[in-house]
């Protein structure tokens, strides 16, 4: 089972200050599929935290690639797409993720908004 924690476990609020997940999810963790696990994964490299776990970041572009590819049309936000950059799919984040059916977007979503849209789609 994959875990994003990182040994230094401090709660601020709702959150762990280590790996980023919310109490909530940390509680529900156990129970989760690996679909609701990897989804929240993707969320955590968002959620703002001065030092995120390493293992959270489903796959940081290297530094020779461009940050953004194009804007999300989830939210307007930069966002990289590997394969929109020339590369293969699996050197793509999203390669790592529980597939959706394909939207009518003409370009792929972020982390964030793709992973809104996994967890959607995940029955509890």
């Amino acid at each position: 089972m994959a875990s994003p924690c990182v040994q230094r476990c401090e709660a601020k609020g709702d959150l762990c200050l280590g790996c980023g997940r919310t109490l909530s999810e940390i509680g529900r963790w156990s129970t989760m599929t690996e679909a609701e696990q990897l989804a929240i994964m993707a969320t955590l490299t968002t959620r703002g935290l001065a030092s995120p776990s390493p293992v959270v970041a489903v796959m940081p572009a290297p530094d020779d690639q461009p940050q953004s590819t194009h804007v999300c049309p989830g939210c307007g936000e930069p966002a990289y797409c590997a394969v929109s950059a020339g590369k293969g799919i699996s050197e793509c984040w999203c390669s790592q993720l529980p597939a959706l059916p394909m939207s009518d977007a003409p370009v792929c979503w972020c982390e964030a908004c793709l992973s809104k849209a996994i967890l959607a789609e995940t029955p509890v």
